[in-house]
């Protein structure tokens, strides 16, 4: 008999002290927020393992096939679509308690492609098991129709900024929102600096803009007294000032808050 390849064989598992959901510090965030303390041992059977990835490795790409969802335990993950000249487009910068490769076909081929951007653990959920799930669990339903609401509505504020907004409004937008959202995951409201691995090259990939672009609007969003990026650290100098901006809302992401 031949031996079906592991589909996860770009990864590596995670092979001891894997967490459990009971003491997982990311559940609040994640898939099974809701499920009742009573109920996590059954969720936790649907988790086939935990994978580790080294940055700027594929996860899963656009095209292919994915026998698995993930759950995002620690670091951070871009999505991307890649166009027809070769270009990438960054849709979405996963962090911890996100969901990877979930879209409403299961059994299709994957809409887009999934890369770390730092290393990164994965609770992996095989998708055929998925239906099964939702249907046994409406907590875990609900829960992941509030994180697609929330992600829907970044998507689309985001579409906005790159299309009717300036260079330095994209940047402002893309850095603040991301900004919100590390405070709120590790709970640290009054912080006014993040760990931050994105490259200029990602920045422009998410904004629609060249590296060298980037760099002159890093430049001025510096000079003017607004933000800078330095040794993968993110630090806001005028927050309310780069909120107006970029148009950004800090209730966009308030599913981070609210849980």
């Amino acid at each position: 008999m031949i031996k079906k390849p592991d589909p996860c064989s770009h990864l590596f598992p995670v092979e001891h002290n894997q967490t459990v959901c009971t003491e997982c510090p990311v559940r609040r965030l994640a898939l099974f927020h809701g499920v009742e303390e009573k109920d996590l041992a059954w969720t936790q059977s649907y988790r086939s393992s935990q994978y580790k990835v080294a940055p700027r490795k594929e996860i899963y790409r656009e095209g292919r096939t994915s026998d698995f969802m993930f759950t995002l335990y620690h670091g951070w993950v871009a999505f991307y679509k890649t166009l027809g000249n070769g270009k990438r487009q960054i849709l979405r910068v996963a962090l911890p308690g996100d969901m990877l490769g979930f879209q409403a076909n299961l059994n299709a081929v994957m809409t887009h492609s999934a890369v770390a951007l730092t290393e990164a653990v994965l609770c992996a959920f095989p998708r055929k098991d998925m239906p099964e799930l939702l249907r046994n669990n409406l907590s875990v339903a609900k829960r992941l129709t509030e994180l697609n609401a929330r992600d829907m509505n970044i998507c689309q504020t985001r579409l906005v900024t790159i299309g009717q907004q300036s260079a330095i409004e994209r940047i402002a937008f893309f850095c603040t929102e991301l900004f919100h959202r590390v405070r709120s995951i590790y709970q640290q409201p009054e912080a006014m600096e993040v760990f931050f691995p994105l490259s200029q090259e990602d920045i422009g990939d998410a904004t629609g803009l060249t590296k060298i672009h980037v760099n002159r609007t890093l430049k001025a969003l510096r000079e003017q007294g607004l933000m800078e990026i330095s040794s993968r650290t993110l630090k806001i100098h005028d927050l309310k000032a780069l909120e107006e901006l970029g148009g950004f809302e800090p209730s966009l992401i308030q599913t981070y808050s609210l849980y």
